[in-house]
């Protein structure tokens, strides 16, 4: 099983494209789209799918923005990859997806929302305002987030 992820911020002015995840990690929780790469996959070829899929938006353009390794201090599991990208140039209406509901989200309510990861409230600003590529690492223990080391590299 891969063990390679995506995340994509799209954004379409002030807001950005949010899923309430129906699954583990971040079950009830409104994250960006993503999801695994898959067998003979690149990881923007993923990242277009998984957009498409749950969302129903087809990107015209993706950029990536970076790499994150994802660990876990509770559980026996190998370190995971997480390859961000983002947009703001598609295609298409939202439509409904067994994945989770979606919709837009104001930029400025997400920093306080308690319903967004953790991880995605301090990725946000460097997807967003940045132009280097991020790296770094996320720590979970028993779900909650416990290290958030980011790096820009310009």
């Amino acid at each position: 099983m891969s063990s390679i992820f995506t995340l994509c911020v799209v954004r379409d002015e002030d807001k950005i494209l949010v899923q309430k995840r129906e699954k583990t990690p971040f079950k009830g929780y409104w994250n960006a789209p993503g999801g695994k790469v898959e067998g003979q996959e690149t990881p923007i070829e993923a990242c277009l799918r998984e957009v498409f899929e749950e969302t129903g938006l087809q990107l015209n353009e993706v950029r990536f923005r970076g790499v994150m390794t994802v660990s876990s201090l509770s559980r026996q599991q190998n370190t995971q990859l997480l390859m961000l990208f983002d947009s703001n140039n598609y295609n298409g209406e939202l439509m409904p997806s067994s994945e989770g509901e979606v919709d837009w989200i104001e930029i400025d309510k997400i920093y306080n929302s308690k319903i967004i990861p953790a991880s995605t409230t301090y990725l946000l600003p460097y997807i967003m305002e940045s132009e280097g590529i991020i790296t770094g690492k996320l720590v979970y223990n028993r779900e909650l987030l416990e290290v958030c080391d980011i790096s820009l590299q310009v």
